[in-house]
């Protein structure tokens, strides 16, 4: 029997860069001048050890997002249950991860590829829910696209340009927006 498990030091060392590339963004606020040098000597590992785990630094960058999208996934599946108990708390949760990465976010918003993968990714989940909740084909229901425009669009500005109103904020005023 094969188990696909991969080796403690390696995820070590991809966690360790990975943390090094949001640093880096942090600081510079740029993807630019990012270096798989200045990348490996903030992780305090050389660069061969990089090139171990990833072919570049868009290598690095798209096993990032990789995982950023997977976390908000965990953060969205109890929204697509039909029990789901405090659907607020469960939204607050989500924009929270956003709040508490604003700074990456802030970066990641200036690339269209990641913008377009985002949009995608909250159509999808307003897509599924639907689904999940047999909502039928109502002419008076709003548009997919135009209800996953409207939460990217909110997100987006959120990380660009309100970062400081709280999560708390936001859930607010998207309360408001769909209830009227």
């Amino acid at each position: 029997m094969s188990t696909n498990k991969q080796d403690p030091r390696a995820m070590r060392s991809k966690k360790m860069f990975k943390e090094a590339l949001i640093a880096l963004l942090k600081e510079k606020n740029d993807l630019q001048t990012l270096t798989v040098k200045k990348v490996a000597d903030k992780a305090e590992l050389n660069r061969a050890t990089f090139y171990l785990h990833f072919v570049d630094l868009n290598d690095l960058l798209k096993e990032l997002v990789k995982d950023i999208f997977a976390e908000l996934e965990e953060k969205l599946k109890p929204l697509l249950l039909l029990e789901s108990l405090n659907e607020r708390n469960q939204l607050l949760s989500y924009l929270d991860y956003f709040y508490d990465h604003r700074v990456m976010f802030s970066i990641l918003f200036k690339e269209d590829r990641f913008k377009r993968k985002m949009h995608k990714e909250i159509k999808s989940f307003i897509q599924m829910r639907r689904t999940t909740r047999q909502v039928l084909d109502d002419p008076e229901r709003v548009s997919l696209d135009i209800l996953a425009s409207a939460m990217f669009g909110v997100i987006e500005w959120w990380m660009e340009e309100g970062t400081e109103y709280s999560s708390e904020y936001i859930v607010n005023q998207i309360e408001l927006l769909f209830r009227r």
